[in-house]
């Protein structure tokens, strides 16, 4: 089965559904995708409309819906009602106490940081991380000063000035942003399709309006959008963020990854990490957590 990705990029298009099928016009042409394979509908036009059964059916088939402005900045998201499907994960996700989150978490942040230096690794940057790593040393704050530093000086002349994470004005934190907001719609289908209730986080505290285990699952991945908006650069100094938009949805929805000897699409090894995560609220043993790890990414 192929996954979707949709970007809609053209003012004044409309969505509607028929025999199974998402259809998407515009002035110039008319697209259609089995609406069961659609994991997100991006929104980055003005004008944009839905029949009331596309917006339905969209979210009845498990698809996200990612609102974004004109500059691209992700503002918003729709998402069908958080469905428990296993209450006994979410009992045991609400009893976890905090010694048991923070060896979850602590698992999730050497993940992240091993995977920050394996991207470093193969964008040829020079880095201390594995030193880092090596010592045991899981300072995620320290990490990603580090990380950041030798990330964006692989960029030459193009690199911002540092890591900008809201109301980001360079182009290259825009298209992080971006990529991070494609990433946190497909973990969001996995967290909720696993019984987990996004509110809850591991390390991230509740606020008004967050979704802190969102946050807190999605940072081994981040190093993932990294790499791809890197080789994106490679191929196409001069590429726009439209043109990203469709490189990060093409990227995720199709680029493969070895887990247990198989090679699977990056979607799916979201998912399986995500149910190891419920597994482990489910059963109290961390060991049963898998994350994909950059090193076993399939280029």
């Amino acid at each position: 089965m192929s996954y979707h990705i949709i970007h809609i990029l053209q003012h004044n298009s409309y969505l509607s559904v028929d025999h199974g099928f998402l259809v998407l016009k515009t002035k110039e042409q008319e697209r259609r995708a089995l609406l069961s394979e659609i994991l997100i509908v991006v929104v980055a036009a003005k004008g944009v409309s839905f029949s009331g059964n596309a917006l339905s059916e969209i979210i009845k088939n498990g698809g996200v819906i990612l609102h974004c402005d004109e500059h691209y900045k992700p503002i918003g998201k729709t998402i069908g009602l958080p469905s428990v499907i296993h209450s006994q994960v979410f009992k045991r996700q609400v009893e976890r106490d905090n010694t048991f989150n923070n060896k979850v978490w602590l698992k999730i942040i050497q993940a992240k940081i091993i995977n920050q230096a394996e991207t470093l690794d193969i964008i040829g940057a020079y880095h201390k991380l594995w030193e880092y790593i090596n010592e045991k040393n899981w300072d995620e704050g320290n990490a990603a000063r580090h990380y950041w530093k030798y990330y964006f000086m692989q960029f030459g002349k193009l690199a911002p000035a540092g890591r900008e994470h809201f109301g980001a004005e360079h182009p290259i934190n825009q298209m992080l942003n971006y990529a991070y907001a494609v990433l946190g719609a497909l973990c969001h289908r996995s967290i909720l399709a696993h019984g987990l209730n996004p509110c809850l986080g591991i390390h991230h505290k509740y606020r008004f309006k967050s979704e802190p285990l969102l946050y807190d699952l999605m940072e081994p991945l981040r190093p993932f959008c990294d790499l791809i908006l890197f080789l994106a650069f490679q191929k196409d100094i001069d590429i726009t963020m439209s043109n990203f938009a469709k490189e990060i949805a093409k990227n995720l929805a199709n680029i493969k990854i070895r887990v247990h000897g198989k090679n699977i699409k990056f979607i799916h090894a979201i998912d399986q990490y995500i149910s190891s995560v419920a597994q482990c609220f489910n059963t109290g043993y961390i060991k049963l957590l898998t994350i994909p790890e950059i090193q076993d990414l399939q280029c």
